[in-house]
């Protein structure tokens, strides 16, 4: 391994021009992969791949197509919107929406749009509120029904103003029609001109803001973490040309795995989903843990040249040096990324590729560019007699040198208060961890302030939040007398308001049940759909205790002939289980009953339980926590189990020292508990984002670690002796912990600043991680190492005495034999 590092760093040194010109020709070729890039992943993609909600949605949209989805625009009148000012501002907006080409041909029968304004012109039966009056709105008020149905529509936001909704039900068609047709809604609501404000919330204006905020919203946060790192760059190193070799190597890493997403994306290779909230903060992860790299190869070289090492002896012998612990740190962050591919969420998945792929890169531009542009630069000042000692990064800040060799005196000397309060704490935030809350909400990926959320909120104080449309999917054979009755037992128990589910806010809105008796009850009013012949066929093929099978399917077909949106809730399949898609109006705001909607729609149905699913976008929402929440622990497990492995057979391999895998893992594994347990103290939950920070925390924490181990072996071998080699290390290494721990922390910490509450979350996370990552590396490593430098000692003691026992009875045997001749 040392002969191929040596290979590799004469490689590097040997000609640093063609090493820079290689590295531009990457560079360009990736690059190149920015063309590539997609558009950012919607939140459908968060769903798990093995759930039943997602196997359902799949079924829904492969048999149903676009009547399997329906697609809800809200409208958010501000202002009193029932007055006839209002009214006929709200009618005249509704009558535009309906008729525009782009929006009245995807509107879903039969009643595709609720609003003030339908109520009150139903009831009085008005085309027209020109002449409607206060007077008439409030005596319309005060009748139970209407009044009802008003209260539901009308409210309050926070501030005490008055605010109506409406809603607009449209078919997912499943390309860009649908989101045209939602955007257009909201541009002619925007444009409504009249006494009331109006705008429109749907999944194309929270879609636009997502990508918005995951596109255009890292772009400062990245020119920010930059700016940050390189006041600390400038701080620790105190040289411009270390400065700019720094920054120049992580713009190039910046670029190269911004064109590898391309590369890798649904646009080239496939092997990673489109962009997303996740994706969108590997940048700047990667800035915080380049910026590490960076001043370790910085700090190995300067102590070389410290030494009197010449500028091309001090740079190939430091990246020899730095090379290995700087490798098995970026190779275990890697492990313990691609670990998350066993995530249930593809989002997650795509991370942890995209994470691991861009640390691997970061790690080789900073580990060529550095060293070749410091050859270049300090061979020249060589030569022009210039050259002067660089200032050792130990020495950056005044009294840190200090402060470490003392603390690495206490916590060598003195190591068993250090270590129980590491572990108390741990294992106290252990506890809290308990109950970390595992959540995840739509919200959280929409940027603080924007239009959608400020929406959302109206309508949660108004009327309890919006509306979504429900699916249930049904694995039954439509033509037996049970599945009939129990469709018949559903929608009447979804009439009653005191038996529906708890998240659902009316009756069943399409059931083939329902088109059945729609068809052969004749109910006299003026649009009724009765039809005597297939009444007829249907009293003939129920005339028995049980339907005929034969003459059920010929009804059906019949039925079909004469209205084929029965279609849109029955695929009939002659030969084998019938597939049934029932629709219900929803709340989204009160996530514990829509949880609880598959349990009661369940003890509403008289069939297998196993054989109805339902479907939502809150029930989607709640299906990601509860795969989350499922797989932390086995999460945490893999990952730490993934670290352990990879560096106990390096240490094995190397050193025939597996027990040093230990020594490195154990403090981050206290660490990663410590973190969530944190995590649960500050309200912070356990979602689909920081999730990942239990690889990040083993990437870190690892390195840190590393350094360590590395460092007090380099010491331990000058003299053997075990407590001045760990004294040693912290006094060496402190100041360039310290600057790899600061700049990774306001580096990735910047995220605090993000628009996006997740992305929020995940920056003060890794902020924390990162401070505890340093305390607990700082505090258990030396004395770990101390012990193991004694225990290696000991061995060396045990060892030679065994050889001075074998050479003394050699000895005796010898003098015995020439004694005796």
């Amino acid at each position: 391994m040392y002969r191929t590092l040596d290979w590799l760093s004469r490689l590097v040194t040997a000609r640093p021009w063609t090493t820079l010109a290689v590295l531009l020709v990457v560079t360009v070729a990736l690059a190149a992969g920015m063309t590539l890039r997609a558009t950012p992943a919607e939140t459908s993609s968060l769903l798990p791949r093995d759930s039943a909600v997602a196997i359902a949605m799949d079924e829904i949209e492969e048999l149903f197509g676009e009547s399997g989805d329906v697609m809800v625009s809200t409208l958010v009148f501000r202002g009193e919107a029932l007055t006839p000012g209002g009214l006929a501002q709200m009618d005249a907006l509704l009558h535009e929406i309906a008729t525009d080409p782009s929006v009245g041909g995807l509107l879903t029968p039969p009643e595709p749009v609720v609003a003030p304004s339908i109520v009150i012109g139903a009831a009085l039966g008005m085309d027209s509120f020109e002449s409607l009056t206060q007077a008439r709105i409030e005596a319309l008020r005060s009748r139970p029904q209407i009044g009802a149905a008003l209260d539901a529509l009308t409210g309050l936001d926070a501030d005490g103003s008055p605010v109506a909704v409406g809603a607009i039900r449209l078919r997912d068609t499943g390309d860009e029609r649908t989101s045209n047709a939602e955007l257009r809604i909201d541009e002619l609501a925007s444009a409504s001109v009249g006494p009331l404000q109006i705008s429109a919330i749907s999944a194309a204006i929270l879609q636009a803001e997502f990508r918005e905020a995951t596109q255009t919203g890292m772009r400062p946060l990245i020119g920010l973490a930059l700016l940050l790192v390189a006041g600390l760059i400038l701080l620790f190193m105190r040289s411009f040309w270390d400065l700019l070799l720094t920054l120049a190597g992580l713009v190039v890493s910046l670029v190269w795995i911004s064109g590898a997403e391309g590369w890798l994306g649904p646009n080239g290779l496939g092997t990673v989903g489109p962009p997303s909230v996740l994706t969108a903060m590997v940048p700047i992860i990667l800035i915080g843990l380049s910026v590490d790299y960076a001043i370790q190869s910085v700090s190995h070289y300067r102590e070389r040249r410290m030494e009197g090492e010449p500028p091309l002896v001090a740079v190939r012998a430091g990246l020899r040096e730095v090379a290995i612990p700087l490798g098995l740190a970026g190779v275990t962050t890697m492990a313990s990324l691609l670990a998350s591919l066993l995530s249930p969420v593809e989002m997650v998945g795509d991370f942890s590729v995209v994470a691991a792929v861009g640390v691997g890169l970061s790690l080789i531009a900073m580990l060529t560019l550095i060293p070749a542009g410091r050859t270049i630069i300090d061979r020249r000042r060589e030569a022009k007699g210039t050259l002067t000692l660089p200032r050792p990064i130990s020495g950056a800040l005044t009294g840190v040198e200090w402060l470490a060799e003392l603390l690495g005196r206490e916590v060598t000397r003195r190591p068993a208060p250090y270590i129980v309060i590491v572990v108390a704490a741990a294992v106290a935030l252990g506890f809290a961890a308990r109950d970390l809350d595992s959540e995840f909400s739509v919200r959280d990926l929409l940027p603080r302030g924007g239009k959608a959320l400020t929406d959302m909120e109206t309508v949660d104080s108004a009327v309890g939040g919006r509306t979504e449309i429900a699916n249930l999917l049904v694995k039954a054979e439509a033509a037996e007398t049970r599945t009939l009755l129990n469709m018949l037992d559903l929608r009447l128990a979804f009439q009653n308001e005191w038996s529906r589910p708890g998240a659902a806010t009316g009756p069943i809105s399409v059931s083939y049940e329902m088109l059945i008796h729609d068809w052969i009850t004749d109910s006299g009013a003026q649009r009724d759909r009765y039809d005597a012949e297939l009444a007829a066929l249907f009293d003939e093929a129920s005339a028995g205790l049980r339907l005929d099978p034969a003459l059920m399917q010929e009804f059906f077909a019949r039925l079909e002939a004469l209205d084929p949106a029965i279609g849109n809730a029955l695929v009939n399949n002659p030969e084998g289980i019938d597939t049934i898609l029932v629709q219900f109006p929803a709340s989204m705001a009160d996530s514990s009953a829509s949880k609880m909607i598959q349990e009661e729609v369940e003890a509403l149905w008289r069939g297998e339980d196993d054989s109805i699913t339902a479907t939502s976008t809150t029930i989607l929402n709640l299906a990601i926590t509860d795969a989350i929440k499922d797989r932390q622990t086995q999460s945490i497990g893999t990952t730490i189990a993934v670290a352990l492995a990879v560096l106990a057979v390096f240490f094995w391999l190397t050193l025939r020292q597996p027990v040093l895998a230990f020594v490195a893992v154990a403090p981050t594994a206290l660490v990663l508990v410590s973190v969530l347990g944190t995590m649960a103290l500050l309200d912070i939950p356990y979602t689909f984002i920081t999730s990942v920070i239990t690889a990040l925390s083993i990437g870190i924490g690892v390195d840190y670690t590393i350094h360590l181990i590395h460092r007090y072996r380099e010491e331990y071998s000058r003299d053997r002796n075990p407590e001045r080699a760990a004294i040693k290390t912290l006094s060496v290494t402190g100041s360039a912990l310290l600057g790899s721990t600061m700049t990774t922390a306001l580096g990735i910490g910047v995220l605090a600043a993000s628009p996006i509450a997740v992305s929020q979350q995940f920056g003060i996370t890794a902020a924390i991680t990162i401070a505890y990552s340093l305390i607990v590396s700082v505090l258990m490593v030396p004395p770990m190492m101390t012990v193991w430098g004694a225990y290696q000692n000991m061995r060396l003691r045990s060892a030679i005495e065994r050889e001075w026992a074998e050479l003394d009875v050699t000895i005796d045997q010898i003098q015995r034999r020439h004694g005796n001749s």
